[in-house]
């Protein structure tokens, strides 16, 4: 993948390099890969607050190495790369910590001000029933006292009646109240809340030089012949309209469809084949058995590209597909 390729265009659409790895943020940027040029890629967006938020994948969008490296050496796409933010000191760190303590103490400060403020009301309500109790029961005790007196019954003169008055009465001992200390802060008491913005934060990326032509040191790949097959192997199926996935799981290298994967179910599961690597007879019977037990055929690219060694050249990929018997 080293021969001429073509400049960057004016309409070039860019993908931001984070930590080696192309992502795509724009959601009409991602329709126009999938629908314009076959690249669906992966969705890595996740929604934290949602249950089985696996099945709920959104942006961004992360791209194949092979992806990438198309879409670069074709010029429908260029690389941005973002900084990675750097880390904050230790004192930094720190200085947040405490103050995130401080706020937090704060909050908890206000609550326990609250609370006993609450508890003192509690008791000063308390205190003012049992006043209007004690008159009550006063009130009517004299007035049986007058009434037995009227009567001339049950006392003699000597006897003397006597209500109950306060004295009689307990009066429950006041407890004696602590004056918090006062504590000055000027640090924000909304410990437990902060504000969200409805839109991310962007940094500027008008300082980042993009690049446009690969490999790159921030990006390099294809570096090795292997990495020139898979890139030449990706192009080929590409110029025959055929979108091309992830095939680990199926023990291939990619995962061949005959058009849009949310259409279709992949049709092949493919084996790279580096120029005149040795294929053994047990290889080609596992391969068969594999894509027939997945339902698909295996699909053999053999790349070649003439030449010995490390050196690099234009590689032409040949296609071979493989069944297994009485396979449909």
């Amino acid at each position: 993948m080293d021969g001429p390729q073509p400049g960057p265009s004016r309409d070039s659409i860019p993908l931001y390099l984070v930590d080696g790895v192309a992502t795509v943020w724009d959601p009409q940027v991602a329709a126009t890969l999938h629908c314009s040029y076959g690249i669906g890629g992966f969705r890595a967006g996740t929604l934290p607050g949602v249950s089985q938020q696996n099945a709920f994948l959104g942006l961004p969008i992360t791209l194949m190495r092979e992806e990438t490296a198309y879409l670069v050496s074709t010029g429908i796409a260029h690389l941005v790369p973002v900084a990675r933010p750097a880390l904050a000191s230790p004192s930094d760190v720190a200085a947040h910590t405490a103050a995130r303590v401080a706020r937090i103490q704060a909050v908890e400060e206000r609550k326990r001000k609250e609370m006993e403020k609450k508890s003192q009301e509690a008791q000063v309500a308390f205190e003012r029933g049992g006043d209007k109790a004690r008159a009550k029961r006063e009130a009517r005790a004299k007035a049986r006292a007058e009434k037995l007196l009227a009567q001339g019954e049950g006392l003699s003169a000597t006897e003397e009646v006597t209500a109950p008055t306060s004295s009689s009465i307990p009066v429950p001992v006041e407890p004696s109240q602590s004056k918090p200390t006062k504590r000055t802060s000027t640090i924000n008491e909304h410990g437990y809340f902060f504000t969200v913005p409805a839109m991310p934060h962007i940094p500027s990326l008008s300082m980042q030089r993009p690049i446009h032509y690969i490999p790159n040191p921030l990006f390099p790949f294809p570096r090795s012949v292997r990495d020139r097959a898979l890139v030449g192997t990706f192009k080929a199926l590409s110029d025959q309209n055929y979108r091309i996935g992830l095939g680990p799981r199926f023990g291939g290298e990619y995962l061949i469809y005959p058009g849009d994967y949310l259409r279709y179910h992949a049709h092949f599961t493919s084996q790279v084949i580096v120029r005149d690597e040795p294929i053994k007879p047990t290889e080609l019977v596992a391969w068969g058995r594999l894509g027939t037990g997945t339902k698909k055929a295996g699909l053999l690219c053999c790349w070649n590209d003439g030449k010995d060694g490390e050196e690099a050249g234009e590689g032409e990929v040949e296609f071979y597909s493989l069944e297994w018997a009485n396979f449909g």
